[in-house]
């Protein structure tokens, strides 16, 4: 399978279909049918058809390879041509319009707990926002944002098991200069106490 392109995936009991493109065919396949399998599709309506027929029901066809900068436009004219009944954006690239209902973010959720990110998932994140600086009316925005929010933080207590794993994390970690500073600090306005 060539690794860019325009497919479908056909329900070959009723023949109607959903086309979508990408640049990794194989890849996308292989979403698609693990959202299917798991029951969290973004489109309820295949989700339904496939709930209703079953996985042998459904093949995953190209329909014709492009370059990925071609993708997009070549999705949209065999979404014209073609009207597939299982696609809920009209538009290719955009879910402009479309809302997912309580019951099926309810079920991505579900799919999505207890998922761990890999060492090297996590490590390409971490670079990715390494120096990342936020512009001024970017810190504001995020400021007005989170005003009048509760703080979900206030008030929680740790479990001993938590507490434990917190201080075994910090065993034998050498402090910095200003760590330990700052600690001597503290621990001598204790003992005057309050003036």
């Amino acid at each position: 399978m060539a690794k860019s392109g325009v497919y479908e995936i056909l329900n070959t009991t009723n023949g109607k279909r959903y086309v979508g493109s990408a640049t990794k065919l194989l890849k996308r396949k292989r979403r698609h049918w693990a959202d299917l399998r798991g029951n969290c599709h973004h489109s309820r309506h295949l989700q339904r058809a496939w709930n209703k027929y079953g996985e042998d029901a459904f093949i995953f066809e190209v329909i014709e390879h492009w370059e990925p900068e071609f993708l997009v436009s070549f999705e949209q004219w065999w979404i014209n041509m073609l009207q597939p009944e299982y696609n809920m954006c009209p538009v290719a690239g955009s879910c402009l319009g479309v809302t997912h209902t309580e019951e099926a973010k309810a079920k991505r959720s579900a799919a999505m707990m207890g998922h761990k990110h890999t060492r090297a998932s996590r490590t390409k994140m971490s670079v990715a926002v390494k120096g990342r600086k936020f512009t001024d009316e970017h810190k504001a925005n995020l400021s007005a944002a989170h005003t009048g929010q509760p703080n979900n933080w206030l008030g929680r207590k740790h479990t001993e098991e938590s507490k434990r794993k917190m201080s075994k994390s910090k065993t034998g970690k050498p402090w910095s200069p200003a760590r330990r500073a700052a600690h001597e600090a503290k621990k001598a306005a204790r003992a005057r106490g309050p003036e």
